[in-house]
This record gives structure tokens, C-alpha cells and sequence, in this order.
């Protein structure tokens, strides 16, 4: 399923009420609570609060999410077989205070015939993604109509910009590209198959949001003049309901900060 479905399901979360803002400390003061819930604090198989289950009732299969143990740790779960569904966090936070992206995930299976160039192929195992609230007077005159149509198409919070972290199997690890429906969702080929990151192996990520807004959203970036990007949430997902495959993935706990630890 596309990632433009991705992003337009973002209207059927609250938002305004569901948000977890930042929470600030002060000297003595117990420790911040993380601004991403961890997968591992959930007390039983459910993603814990405010993660939240993001399906398309006419698609007959579901990417199902569990929170489990494997390696001796507590990770989501992401398992397809021709299914699709979204599991996303809403956020009150920014590229200014938190431009850190920080997890860990691994990868078991690979849909078959999947490849991201194609509408029929857009399906992956593994992706993260981080979708930005901006004023349209950023954006160019054509995409600014184009967020405006998804919007009357879609949902009227569909966000104007995302950039989704993917696990393939075809493309290089390094490459960025736009997603097969949508140039508003821009892709970075974290880790591939065809880049030696085999199956079964647990990756470390780091991303430095404001570098990589800047390079997948040249022209917001210049029109931001160094101003902080609103993020209006993080999804994860897998999926496999273009191709038919199954797919299974696991990943940890997503942190957002204000720096490289």
C-alpha cells in the first residue's frame, strides 16, 4: 500500500488530543518521561498508548503488531502476509528541540516481488516514518495544490511533507527516492539485502532529522530560514498487500532527542 494512504491516515488520530508533548525537568527532578513510548515498557502483547492501529477497512488483511520477546529484549512485532496497516504515535514536537531519531530493528522476511519503483511493488518489510506539519506558503505553488487536493481527497490533516525510513531487499542502501504514488513522501533506503544487511540482524539507526528534511525537502527547507520543522507524528509499518508476500520485521524502541547519544 502507498505511503500517500499512510500519511492521509493520520486524520483518524486526534491529534490536539492525543499528542504527547515534551515534558521538562528540573534539578533534582525525577527523570523525563521518554516523548516516544517505548515498545518495551507495554505490559502485555498491545503497543502501548498512544500508538495506535491505523487500518483501510476495505483491504481484506491486516499487517498485525504485537509487542514480544526475541533476543532476550522486548520489540514490536510487524507481520504481514498481503496485508497492510500503520501503527503511529502522535507528537507535539519539533526538529528544533528533538532533531534526533534513534531505534533498532531487524528484519526476517521479505515480501517477494517487492520493489519501490513500482506502485505494484510498494511494499516493504520495515518502515519508519516521520511526517512534518508545515504552513503551505512553504511549499511551491504546484505542491501546494496538491496538498490541498489530498486534502479535500483524503483528510484534511493530511501532513505536507513525510520521510520514511525503509528496509528493501532491491535498492541500495543510501538511496533516496520518491514513493511510487506521492513526491510529498520521500524514502531513504536505510538498509537493503542488496547492500549485504542480512536477514535476522539487528541494525542500529541515527538520523539527524534536519539534515534529512533539508535534503529530501530542498525548497521547504530554504523556505523554513532555519526555523524548526513541526513533526506531527512517527509511524511504523510493514506491509505486503501489493505483492501478496508475507513479511516480518521487529523493532525497538524509537527514541527522539535533542542530540546524538
Amino acid at each position: 500500500m502507498n505511503c500517500l494512504a499512510f500519511a492521509a491516515a493520520l486524520g483518524a488520530l486526534p491529534l490536539a488530543a492525543a499528542a504527547q508533548a515534551p515534558i521538562i525537568t528540573t534539578p533534582g527532578a525525577p527523570p523525563a518521561l521518554p516523548l516516544v513510548a517505548p515498545f518495551s515498557t507495554a505490559a502485555n502483547g498491545a503497543p502501548p498508548a498512544p500508538w495506535r492501529l491505523i487500518t483501510l477497512p476495505k483491504l481484506p488483511r491486516h499487517t498485525r503488531y504485537e509487542v514480544a520477546a526475541v533476543d532476550g529484549v522486548r520489540a514490536l512485532k510487524m507481520e504481514s502476509d498481503g496485508g497492510y496497516a500503520n501503527l503511529l504515535h502522535p507528537l507535539a514536537a519539533d526538529t528544533g528541540a528533538t532533531p534526533a531519531l534513534r531505534w533498532r530493528w531487524r528484519v526476517d522476511a521479505h515480501p517477494a516481488g517487492a520493489d519501490l519503483t513500482r506502485k505494484s511493488g510498494d511494499d516493504v518489510p520495515a518502515r519508519l516514518c516521520v511526517l512534518f506539519d508545515l504552513p503551505l506558503d512553504w511549499l511551491a505553488a504546484g505542491d501546494r495544490l496538491k496538498v490541498r487536493l489530498g486534502r479535500l481527497l483524503f483528510d484534511r490533516d493530511l501532513p505536507a511533507a513525510s520521510i520514511c525510513y525503509v528496509w528493501d531487499a532491491r535498492l541500495p542502501a543510501g538511496t533516496w527516492l520518491a514513493n511510487a504514488y506521492t513526491d510529498r513522501v520521500q524514502m531513504l533506503v536505510l538498509r537493503s539485502a542488496a547492500s549485504g544487511h542480512a536477514e535476522g540482524t539487528w541494525q542500529s539507526e541515527s538520523r539527524d532529522l534536519r539534515a534529512d528534511f533539508a535534503r529530501a525537502f530542498a525548497h521547504e527547507a530554504q523556505a523554513a530560514a532555519g526555523r524548526p520543522v513541526k513533526i506531527a507524528a512517527i509511524g511504523v509499518a510493514a506491509d505486503a498487500d501489493n505483492t501478496g508476500g508475507r513479511a516480518l520485521a521487529w523493532i525497538g524502541d524509537v527514541a527522539l532527542g535533542a542530540g546524538a547519544q
